[in-house]
């Protein structure tokens, strides 16, 4: 029984009900001295168990720990996966979710991570386009099904012609459940970044039926996960063509999650901060989606700060809803036009091999009311429809 079974969310909802109601039941009837230290000690259990139903529960939903080995300090091997429920019914029109362990020849990690085949995968011989995809922290790639389902999401774009098949990896990108990793190269210790772009995209190349040219791959996150794609997109325009940053930041942190990935250093810091690389260093070619909350404050100002630096080559298009904060709901409105949006910037399945590394598709932008597309993004390779459910969707190419 994991940490996640329902089981043992059953097991300590039945315990805490029996114990504040065996207390009730005696309460009255103790007698003698010995009665006020067990009053105290059932007073104390009920509060044990309650605080475990609650503590159960919120591990369940953002997986902080699959195996008890994590929950006592033990994270020397890479714990499996929870099963992700497959909502789909078999047939034609659902994917599948595969459980894999990557072991990073560059970095030393070995993680698990699930891959998401398309309904086309297996009678296909086409290399199809990847989306990485990187949770908040705390958070494992269960969350990501938790708060915005992206197989469904993509499911219905693909169906509706709006998104061709697509290959999803969903890593762990934390070396444990307690320490946000930042997907970044830490001084002295774990190399994220290198784990995350370099030793994923290998992997997974090698594995399945990919594009492996830059063109064919682009990164998806949010709130940390969006400061990761942001982030390791700009540091490695090489190997991904466009990235989307939900309620993401843009300047890296060092909290008591993080510890001090930098040791001090300044520089490196800075290197990790995408705001401070647009408004320091030459930037790639490169398609940015920035989406958040109006009303997530902190996102809406780093957002706005992100998206007044960019300048060309690097093209920003920037999305908001109304209202939900730093949310899953907000992520779920605005899932299905940036899945539109990501499949616009990456080169189609290819039947005849790989493309070379270095090219990219022409990049397409389109307003959420169906304006014509922006200066500089080129022309949409396929039709799409506008998205309803943001206020406000720009697409610019800056310069």
């Amino acid at each position: 029984m994991s940490p996640t079974s329902p089981l043992l969310q059953v097991l300590t909802a039945v315990y805490a009900v029996a114990a504040a109601v065996g207390t009730a039941l005696l309460w009255e009837r103790m007698r003698g001295w010995w009665r006020w230290p067990t009053r105290v000690l059932a007073l104390a259990c009920c509060l044990v168990l309650a605080f475990a139903v609650a503590g159960v529960a919120v591990n369940r939903k953002l997986h902080m720990y699959t195996a008890w080995g994590q929950f006592f300090g033990d994270n020397r091997a890479a714990a499996p996966l929870d099963p992700v429920a497959q909502p789909h019914s078999p047939g034609a029109t659902a994917g599948r979710l595969v459980e894999i362990t990557i072991t990073g020849r560059r970095s030393g990690i070995r993680l698990p991570a699930y891959v998401y085949l398309p309904p086309s995968y297996d009678s296909s011989t086409a290399r199809l386009p990847v989306i990485e995809a990187l949770a908040g922290f705390p958070g494992t790639p269960q969350t990501w099904f938790d708060v915005a389902d992206p197989r469904k999401v993509a499911e219905k774009e693909i169906k509706a012609g709006r998104m061709p098949p697509t290959i999803m990896v969903f890593p762990v990108q934390h070396p444990s459940p307690t320490q946000d990793s930042e997907c970044v190269d830490a001084a002295g210790g774990a190399q994220f970044d290198t784990y995350l772009s370099l030793d994923l995209q290998d992997y997974v190349n090698a594995h399945f039926r990919t594009r492996t040219d830059r063109a064919g791959w682009g990164i998806f996150g949010f709130s940390t996960g969006g400061f990761c794609a942001a982030n390791l997109a700009l540091r490695h325009p090489d190997r991904y063509a466009a990235a989307v940053s939900f309620s993401g930041y843009y300047t890296a942190i060092t909290d008591r999650t993080t510890g001090d990935l930098y040791h001090g250093d300044g520089h490196l810091r800075d290197e990790n901060s995408p705001l401070w690389r647009v408004n320091n260093l030459p930037v790639p070619s490169l398609a940015l989606y920035l989406a958040c909350a109006r009303d997530d404050v902190k996102g809406f100002a780093q957002l706005q700060s992100m998206a007044a630096a960019a300048r060309s080559p690097l093209r920003v298009t920037t999305a908001y809803a109304p209202t939900g904060g730093h949310t899953g709901g907000v992520w779920r409105v605005l899932a299905p036009a940036a899945f539109d949006w990501m499949a616009a910037q990456l080169a189609g399945p290819a039947s005849d091999g790989p493309a070379d590394r270095d090219s990219a598709p022409d990049a397409a932008a389109e307003g959420i009311s169906g304006l014509a597309p922006a200066p500089g993004f080129g022309r949409s390779p396929k039709p799409r429809r506008p998205a309803p459910a943001p206020s406000h969707h720009r697409a610019a190419a800056v310069g």
